[in-house]
């Protein structure tokens, strides 16, 4: 049963309140967090650095989520990165974020408890 200390979070959104608000609990909680502010430098962190989660806002400036998601999806099957989607747009589809490989799409404003919950249910984390 992995520890939350040896879990990476990846989060990634352009509004800076939002990310930190997220940042702080997933730290909170225990988990090592990095951070990107647009897709392509989320996609550079996962390219470069062992992730076990990544939270995404799905529009962002220098590359949205989808970017992000298309690099997870390049790593090896059983060695990805949860991925999950946050997005305040309603012209976003929630069906083709999950068709694409995300396990959940929230809408924003979202419960950062249930997601915390979610992600500790997925990995099976010790609480």
């Amino acid at each position: 049963m992995p520890k939350k200390e040896d879990i990476t979070v990846l989060l990634a959104d352009d509004e800076p309140d939002i990310l930190e608000l997220v940042e702080e609990e997933f730290s909170f909680e225990g988990y090592k967090t990095l951070t990107a502010t647009c897709g392509n430098d989320g996609a550079e962190l996962v390219k470069e650095n062992q992730i076990d989660v990544v939270i995404s806002d799905y529009k962002m400036p220098n590359g949205d989520g989808m970017t992000i998601l298309q690099e997870v999806n390049k790593i090896e099957e059983g060695k990805r990165p949860l991925f999950f989607f946050v997005s305040g747009q309603s012209d976003v589809s929630p069906e083709q974020c999950l068709a694409s490989g995300a396990k959940k799409f929230y809408t924003k404003p979202f419960d950062i408890e249930e997601l915390v919950g979610e992600i500790a249910r997925h990995l099976g984390v010790e609480e």
